[in-house]
């Protein structure tokens, strides 16, 4: 091969991998940049408000497993990317502990942006990457790059949502002492219109 030849074959074998690396910086970007239209949750932020919370990820109730790295995460983004391309998002609610010292808030939603860095799929696994090629019904015939975003418990982050205020229960019927529920609980939620924005801090 040529000398120029075995150029234009470095860059069009580096054109993909470049691609994905600058279209996953651009989603964390704009990720960022949306986040910009929410305000801190504080005492003056009214139901529907755009908003967002600082702190660590704690579970809820259940936690999931990623499809491509199996680990544990309360979301996740799984992709195939190159010669066809499929995506999974699948989240749970889980609870971010503030670190304004506000106690906690539940987040909860069923569509995300992740301005959070890929994992490191290393070592591969071949189970898993062929199971998610199956889910997908796709075949591994020629160049397939997966890639996938999760956040984990313990993980350090911004989370902006919607506010909403969820009524508490009420107080058992038989106590001696009738009490009031307390006042609503606030919520993040997210959903296909409005995600909820997930940002690594």
């Amino acid at each position: 091969m040529s000398g120029a030849g075995g150029v234009i074959a470095t860059i069009l074998t580096a054109v993909p991998l470049t691609f994905g690396a600058t279209r996953r910086m651009h989603e964390r970007w704009r990720a960022r940049w949306r986040l910009r239209n929410h305000d801190p949750l504080d005492a003056d932020a009214r139901e529907s408000d755009l908003v967002f919370v600082s702190g660590m990820v704690r579970p809820f109730e259940e936690t999931l497993v990623a499809p491509l790295s199996g680990r544990t995460c309360v979301a996740y983004r799984s992709r195939i990317g190159s010669y066809g391309h499929a995506e999974t998002m699948q989240l749970r609610p889980f609870v971010i502990e503030r670190d304004d010292g506000m106690g906690r808030i539940v987040v909860d939603g069923d569509r995300a942006m992740f301005g959070v860095a890929a994992q490191p799929l290393v070592p591969r696994n071949a189970d898993r990457e062929a199971s998610f090629l199956a889910r997908h019904a796709m075949s591994k015939n020629g160049r397939v790059r997966f890639s996938e975003v999760l956040v984990e418990v313990g993980a350090q982050v911004l989370v902006g949502g919607t506010l909403v205020y969820v009524p508490r229960e009420e107080p058992p019927t038989g106590e001696l002492l009738f009490r009031d529920p307390g006042p609503p609980d606030p919520q993040l939620v997210g959903n296909r219109e409005s995600p909820l924005i997930i940002v690594s801090r």
